[in-house]
């Protein structure tokens, strides 16, 4: 419309200019009148239609310009859903075929418009100049219809696949891998996430990304484990463990490759293997460490809630994969059982330093008083505490040691008592 209006206004400048003209020829009737008049005729006939055919090229210009800008926008956004979909089957191995041969009809579409989809974008001028904008709306409402009915269909897909790794990670943890339960809530908590049922094919796929890396923390968590209870087996029980070795470097590598599947079936043998290996040093330890607890509750003659604690915690580890956590409670008992011995014999000594000053007869204080060496016995213990292979001698020479220090406590603190009453 604004063409028009600008056509015919040029039209009535022209008219008005040669009807000008005409009115001084007849006024002067002069030579040189006569000359610029047939002279600017010409001329402005020329540059008349030297205007109209700039605007008229110009406007072609822009509308193609416009038209190729909208068509890239529509290949460049086809030839990303098409990687994204190829990246999701191959890594996460979610069928994308279906959605793939209906974004077919948005390339022949394109390619009806004049643009070829191949490794680069190829335009057809002469082809483009032809299309109209209704053509490139329409594509635009096909791309949109098909990427909203198959996205619904391909998020239900990528959902099945996650509760598929969310059920192997459970039984991962059944196995013995409890340490990523932290995990597993927070792929409960990203499958509880709805928001990205709406969202287009890049949503989703960083989703997808988000939750494969939740599961690659899983594994690396998973593979720490395995490796430290390898060195367990290997150095406190004896075992050969050749085969879990090369079973976690297998898992490393199938991590690296995104083969998650492989990676967490080789988990669950590799933990089968070491809670055999473990089983007889696992119980091992655990009696002994119940049978430090009882000890250190009998020989104190208190509720010790810090030593009943980690009693729970001990009885809590049931299963030769729960090893590394045993041996971490039964280390921290074991520094617990020190100190309260420690305190006991320092209370000893207070007494005696007591009783030396009330001096009494050898009828009323028969023993020996305890020499500073004594002191000695508590490193001894604090050297076992190193050493957790020796958890049997530690127990042995503990309850040994409380035993015989907590009767002289009895002891001295009657002692005391009677001749304090004595003397009062």
């Amino acid at each position: 419309m604004r063409g028009y209006k600008y056509n015919i206004l040029l039209s009535l400048v022209f008219l008005l200019l040669v009807l000008g003209s005409i009115f001084v020829l007849f006024n002067t009737g002069s030579d040189l009148a006569i000359t610029i008049i047939l002279i600017f005729i010409p001329v402005m006939i020329g540059i008349s239609f030297l205007i109209r055919y700039l605007v008229t090229v110009r406007k072609r210009s822009i509308r193609e310009q416009v038209m190729e800008r909208d068509i890239r926008g529509i290949a460049n956004r086809y030839k990303e859903h098409m990687r994204i979909l190829q990246d999701l089957e191959d890594k996460y191995r979610i069928s994308t075929e279906e959605f793939r041969a209906d974004l077919q009809k948005v390339k022949e579409g394109l390619s009806e418009l004049g643009c070829e989809v191949t490794g680069r974008l190829r335009i057809d001028r002469a082809r483009l100049r032809k299309v109209v904008f209704s053509d490139v709306e329409w594509l635009n409402k096909l791309f949109d219809e098909i990427t909203e009915r198959q996205g619904l269909i391909l998020y239900s897909r990528a959902r099945a696949r996650c509760e598929e790794y969310l059920k192997s990670l459970e039984e991962l943890k059944l196995a013995g891998y409890e340490a990523i339960n932290v995990q597993i809530e927070q792929m409960v908590g990203k499958l509880e996430d709805t928001s990205v049922m709406d969202a287009g094919v890049l949503e989703l796929a960083m989703y997808l990304n988000e939750v494969s890396s939740l599961i690659e923390e899983a594994l690396s968590v998973c593979v720490r484990t395995a490796t430290d209870l390898e060195v367990v087996a290997r150095e406190r029980a004896g075992a050969d463990t050749a085969r879990v070795r090369t079973d976690i470097k297998l898992v490393e590598r199938n991590i690296e490759h995104g083969n998650y599947e492989n990676a967490m079936e080789i988990l669950k043998g590799v933990i089968k293997r070491l809670s055999k290996a473990l089983t007889a040093e696992f119980e091992r330890y655990r009696a002994n460490a119940i049978a430090l607890v009882s000890i250190v509750l009998t020989e104190s003659g208190r509720e010790d809630e810090e030593a009943i604690a980690l009693g729970a915690r001990i009885e809590g580890c049931k299963k030769p994969s729960q090893m590394l956590e045993l041996l971490k409670h039964g280390a921290a008992l074991k520094s617990l059982s020190v100190v309260r011995l420690e305190d006991i014999y320092k209370r000893i000594f207070e007494l005696e330093s007591e009783l030396r000053a009330a001096n009494p007869g050898t009828d009323l204080y028969p023993v020996e008083y305890w020499q500073d060496y004594k002191m000695n016995e508590i490193d001894e213990l604090k050297a076992l505490l190193r050493d957790d292979e020796r958890m049997d001698e530690f127990v042995r020479r503990y309850r040994q040691l409380a035993s015989d220090a907590y009767s002289r406590l009895k002891y001295d603190s009657e002692r005391l008592e009677y001749i304090k009453l004595r003397n009062g």
